[in-house]
């Protein structure tokens, strides 16, 4: 501090200390931030309008504007500070008798006020109409949540609605600004008003204050000085007309504390087409536009800019201060080019909570960013478990404790401290992040160097999740896998591109090979012929993964109806597994060579070949391969051949279960209905669908539903078969599957004859034609 000489003050206190911040050579926005005030109360002490506190003048504002051989300039400054409040409401005192009662002078009932919010709050709609009900029930109702999210706003809009129930008013005591739970009390002091003696014990001073008060409290930000809040449960039964309103990232812990989660604001749902009537008035949607509109006078919301904007709200977790970041910046921005700069710098793990940015005067520091707002969660936390958090984020789409503690090293008990912080969701089974907290969590572990180790231990992980995966969806638990496997593909994923990324053709094709079926069974063929593709290309060795991954590759080939090259693939893939003496290996090799076969017309050599898939392996089950004999029979119209051969299939796989015996069960009802047994048909068709459906098999869900409905069409309720091709040429659809969609093209001709649109049934048939040709 740089000082000059005085002599004397001026007689006011406001005067005094306009003189002495100015031979400070402080602004009044330095000096509120020397002191804990904002700029507006050091106008207004300057000015007269603000009472000083004694206490925080000593405290505060003494070593901030003296030097300390100043001592009688002190004391002047004092006696002002004591003089101007002339008019005190409450002094705490000592007794001279050897002993320290509390006494009060007289006190007016003052009413106190909460700030007015500057803006309406958006879509907290279902919050506000239950959480009155909640604080009459309760005396210390803390609302929880994660960083952004929105808790102090709602807690201030609350606390409006209620006030009319506080015969002496509410007030906000934000706790932001204090670094020791110490503090609390002085900071309760400081938002009541009130006026302690320098001796006095702040804690005594509100307790004393409080006793007689019907007042709510609202305490703003107390996670951070969570020792201090155990004085609350002395206020609440010193006090039986106070209720406090607490916001926390963790909950208080106290006894008779409510806890209130406050979750995200709902986001639109973009697995549904858009709608600008429907996705317009969700909660994260409203409070985006809204604030866009307030930076961008004449802003609509319209078909051009509604899936950009949506796609927004979905990729910052309908976190409100999110959102008003991102509002802020579609300033300068169009909505597209936002969205692509937020999820270019996320793919790249640079720093995107950073980016969204707030320039707004008279917003806190911790609220201007993303990364700030994180960054007052995170520096609270326990080192070791600081960086947990940071390696959880290497994590796509969640991860089990399992996984948690193999990759990250963080055991069940740190799991639960972080979700009682919100840095993440935990319910004992599976932890979630956020993606803009995990966007966090990714660039700081950037920047501390140890994400790439972290990635090197996530990727083992799920190469050996992925080959448990495979052996599972071939096992007698395949509804479970499919299920594990939905839920994991996301880390399946991040692992197969982190490894294609370091070159590391080993790792990548043990990946890929393993989840092949996986992504066969799902549909996926577009996926899986590119990571084959790119990982075989990746690495030369690994004779078992390369045969499997080879296996793979011809699969989705045939599925391309590209014959050549999946012939290609099945015969390098059963040289080497000839090479490795794999029995089971060259019996599927040589299956999978007899079904493209089959898929050529090529009779007499898919069943030469299937035939020789049994001879291979004598242990195997022969059930899928008398399956396909059985189908190849019905293609050339041997009825009983082909009902004779599945029949057969039936009697091994039926008592099985699981994915073999709802294949057998699908083409067996194909057989039937082509023999002219609709209701056995029916029957069995039905079985397989819900077989299918129950394991997650889509690719084999849509055949099913495109023979129940040709069964449909000939028992005549064409509503029922209209939907089943209409579902079935969804699936078609998506995968690119021209052979099975001229077939379902097929029925639609059929069903437009039924309805006597004859015109479009002969266009229906005329494009299936072209479509069978061209394949």
């Amino acid at each position: 501090m740089t000082s000059s000489y005085l002599t004397q003050l001026p007689s006011k206190f406001g005067e005094a200390l306009r003189v002495l911040r100015k031979r400070a050579r402080l602004t009044q926005d330095e000096m509120g931030r020397a002191v804990g005030y904002s700029r507006e109360q050091i106008a207004r002490l300057e000015s007269g309008a603000r009472l000083p506190d004694p206490a925080v003048v000593v405290a505060l504002f003494v070593p901030a504007l003296f030097e300390r051989h100043e001592d009688a300039l002190i004391q002047e400054f004092l006696a002002l500070a004591y003089q101007t409040r002339n008019t005190t409401r409450l002094t705490v005192t000592h007794a001279l008798r050897g002993h320290s009662d509390v006494h009060t002078e007289s006190v007016p009932d003052v009413r106190h006020h909460l700030p007015a919010p500057l803006l309406p709050l958006i879509g907290r709609d279902a919050d506000l109409a239950a959480l009155p009900a909640v604080l009459a029930d309760s005396r210390l109702l803390t609302l929880v949540g994660a960083p952004g999210i929105g808790k102090s706003r709602l807690a201030l809009e609350l606390a409006h609605r209620v006030l009319p129930a506080f015969a002496h008013g509410a007030a906000l005591i934000t706790l932001a600004d204090i670094d020791r739970g110490d503090d609390v009390p002085l900071a309760v002091v400081r938002g009541l008003d009130l006026t302690l003696h320098p001796s006095a014990s702040p804690v005594d001073a509100v307790a004393t204050y409080l006793r007689t008060r019907r007042l709510l409290l609202v305490l703003d930000n107390c996670e951070h000085v969570l020792d201090g809040t155990t004085l609350f449960a002395d206020w609440l039964t010193q006090a039986p007309g106070l209720k406090l309103l607490c916001t926390s990232r963790v909950p208080l812990d106290l006894y008779g504390e409510q806890e209130w989660p406050v979750a995200p604001l709902q986001t639109p749902d973009m697995t549904e087409p858009p709608s600008l009537a429907t996705w317009s008035a969700g909660p994260a949607m409203q409070l985006l536009v809204a604030r866009v509109r307030a930076a961008v006078p004449g802003f609509v919301l319209d078909d051009t800019n509604l899936v950009p904007l949506a796609t927004l709200c979905v990729a910052l977790d309908g976190l409100p201060l999110a959102l008003e970041l991102a509002a802020a910046r579609l300033r300068d921005l169009p909505a597209e080019e936002m969205v692509a700069q937020l999820l270019a710098l996320r793919d790249s793990g640079d720093r995107s909570s950073s980016w969204l940015e707030q320039s707004k005067r008279n917003v806190a520091a911790r609220h201007r960013t993303l990364q700030a707002a994180i960054d007052w969660s995170v520096h609270h936390l326990p080192a070791s478990l600081a960086g947990k958090f940071l390696q959880l984020g290497v994590f796509a789409g969640g991860c089990t404790p399992d996984a948690a503690q193999a990759v990250a090293g963080a055991d069940i008990d740190e799991l639960w401290a972080l979700a009682r912080g919100h840095l993440v969701d935990f319910d004992g089974t599976r932890v979630h992040m956020l993606q803009t907290l995990r966007a966090y969590a990714v660039e700081h572990g950037v920047a501390q160097g140890e994400l790439q180790s972290t990635r090197a231990r996530h990727a083992a992980y799920f190469r050996n999740f992925a080959l448990e995966l495979f052996h599972g969806l071939l096992g007698t638990e395949q509804g479970l896998w499919m299920q594990r496997g939905l839920t994991d593909h996301d880390n399946c994923l991040a692992a197969l591109r982190w490894a294609l990324a370091q070159d590391d053709g080993e790792l990548a094709l043990s990946l890929a090979s393993s989840l092949w079926w996986f992504w066969y069974r799902r549909g996926l063929f577009g996926l899986a012929e590119t990571a084959l593709t790119d990982a075989l290309r990746l690495s030369t060795s690994q004779a078992a993964d390369r045969a499997r991954a080879l296996n793979g590759l011809a699969s989705v080939h045939l599925a391309h109806d590209d014959y050549a090259a999946s012939l290609a693939c099945h015969r390098e893939g059963l040289a080497l597994r000839r090479q490795l003496q794999d029995a089971i290996g060259i019996a599927t090799a040589l299956h999978n060579m007899g079904l493209t076969a089959y898929r050529m017309g090529d009779y007499a050599q898919a069943i030469a070949w299937l035939e020789e898939s049994v001879a291979a392996d004598p242990s195997a089950d022969p059930a899928q391969a008398w399956t396909h004999i059985g189908i190849i029979a019905l293609n050339t119209r041997d009825l009983p051949a082909a009902h004779a051969w599945l029949q057969r299939a039936w009697e091994l796989a039926g008592p099985q279960g699981g994915w073999i015996a709802a294949f057998v069960q699908h083409h067996l009802a194909d057989t039937l209905f082509d023999m002219g047994e609709l209701n056995r048909a029916h029957e069995l068709a039905v079985a397989s669908l819900n077989g299918f459906e129950s394991l997650g098999d889509s690719y084999y869900c849509s055949d099913s539903q495109l023979l129940l409905a040709r069964v449909a069409l000939c028992r005549g309720d064409v509503t029922e078969a209209q939907a089943l091709v209409a579902a079935a040429m969804a699936e078609y659809a998506t995968r690119g599957d021209a052979v099975s969609t001229a077939e379902a093209h097929l029925v639609q001709a059929e069903l437009a004859e039924a309805s006597g649109h004859w015109e479009q049934a002969e266009l229906l048939r005329a494009r299936a034609w072209a479509e069978r040709h061209t394949v």
